[in-house]
């Protein structure tokens, strides 16, 4: 069965074709880089624009494989997004008392059964812990356990409806009102997380911090529940308008340099190194101080993190996490941003990559291609799948849910008989 996933990024489109075998295992087979358009902030803002993007991947996709797009995965990381704790009781109505699937999905169902102000959808189902008798359960399988009354505390992430709104007017650009295939749609900060953070972290406490072109995503954990998660509307992309801002140069000549020169701990750069400009645009004629590029860069990735700061202040955790954080996306590609999440944070740092224990690869170059912390994302959304069919792992997805997820999909994104 082939599987694709496709993160949906401000700047760019990461995607990954996986194959999963009879036995579970997962290979992955392709990896797909566009340039995403007319996405700002995790939302869909000029839907004519995605709608190209999204066709040039979709083409890829399908020449590779046609029946790579029967089983599509979307992420999607917008700041119109909540988090929400819920908690529901049922109780267990059999004369042994023994739990069965049917006890476990209507504790979750009635789960989310809570009040949800006017716009807002539930995305996500996520168990934190049972409770059996006022007793709590360690294990998220309490399948087979006995008990009178069985508990259940969740998280729920919420949607604003405009997310949904605008991915469906991009579906009907695409494809008109046909819809043949199923697939789901992802809050991105739980995939890259589920691709990234090990159980011993969750244990501990961490905090995975995805620093995106357009957001700045925060999940934490800790004694393997999930506390936090928070999408900012702030990113790699505000470093480099501000480098385009100070140098008086464009945005493009500003990421150029960014990438090229960029390093977020400005003390590590002698104040006698140079950036000839002139390489980059040729009506720029001067030489810059590459320490004063740093400055900037410093200047923004500090504001960042002291943002991170103030959410894990919000939940009593700033400072207090031992597994530190976790850092991924495109901006934790940058030079020094462990020294600088060191000291706003005041824990340990370290840039993340996806989990290799999980997945084998086709051929070496989609090794290399996925050996990158901005491929976290796409790689973790590829895992929620295969989640779904895992009896080792919890799904995402309630299993009541699953069916009404993979309609929103069916509606996105379908190309009728692809597979013919």
């Amino acid at each position: 069965m082939f599987i694709t996933a496709l993160d949906l990024g401000s700047s760019t489109i990461k995607g990954v074709i996986a194959q999963q075998r009879k036995d579970g295992s997962v290979v992955f087979v392709k990896t797909i880089k566009k340039e995403s358009k007319g996405i700002k902030r995790g939302d869909i803002q000029y839907p004519n624009e995605t709608v190209k993007a999204l066709s040039d991947v979709l083409n890829e996709i399908r020449h590779f494989e046609k029946k790579a797009l029967k089983n599509l995965v979307i992420g999607l990381s917008s700041t119109k997004t909540g988090f929400h704790l819920s908690r529901a009781a049922v109780s267990i109505p059999r004369p042994d008392f023994e739990i069965i699937q049917e006890d476990v999905e209507r504790v979750l169902q009635e789960s989310t059964a809570v009040n949800i102000p006017p716009g807002w959808q539930i995305l996500h189902s996520l168990p934190r812990e049972f409770v059996i008798d006022g007793i709590e359960v360690d294990d998220t399988d309490v399948v087979g356990l006995s008990g009178k009354k069985l508990e259940v505390n969740v998280v729920l992430i919420t949607a604003f409806s405009s997310v949904y709104k605008n991915f469906l007017k991009v579906s009907q650009l695409l494809f008109g009102k046909k819809a043949g295939l199923a697939g789901t749609l992802v809050f991105t900060p739980l995939a890259s997380e589920r691709a990234v953070l090990t159980k011993n972290q969750r244990e501990l406490g961490v905090a995975m911090v995805d620093i995106g072109f357009g957001t700045t995503s925060i999940v934490v954990y800790q004694d393997g529940r999930m506390l936090l998660s928070k999408v900012l509307p702030i990113g790699a992309g505000n470093i480099t308008n501000d480098i385009a801002i100070g140098l008086k140069c464009s945005v493009s000549v500003a990421e150029k340099i960014k990438r090229s020169y960029g390093c977020a701990y400005a003390r590590d750069i002698s104040v006698k190194e140079k950036i000839d400009l002139s390489e980059y645009d040729e009506n720029l004629s001067s030489n810059i101080s590459r320490r004063y590029v740093a400055e900037i860069i410093e200047a923004r990735v500090r504001e960042i993190f002291s943002l991170v700061d103030a959410e894990l202040k919000g939940i009593a955790k700033a400072g207090k996490l031992p597994a530190g954080a976790v850092l991924v996306g495109g901006g934790a590609r940058l030079s020094g941003i462990v020294d600088i999440a060191r000291d706003e944070l005041r824990f340990p740092a370290q840039v993340g990559f996806p989990n290799t224990e999980e997945y084998e690869t086709s051929h070496g170059s989609v090794a290399d291609n996925l050996d990158a912390p901005e491929m976290v994302g796409a790689c973790g959304l590829i895992f929620t799948k295969t989640d779904t069919t895992s009896k080792h792992r919890p799904s995402i997805f309630p299993s009541q849910q699953k069916e009404e997820y993979g309609s929103w999909i069916k509606k996105i994104f379908a190309i009728v008989k692809a597979s013919e």
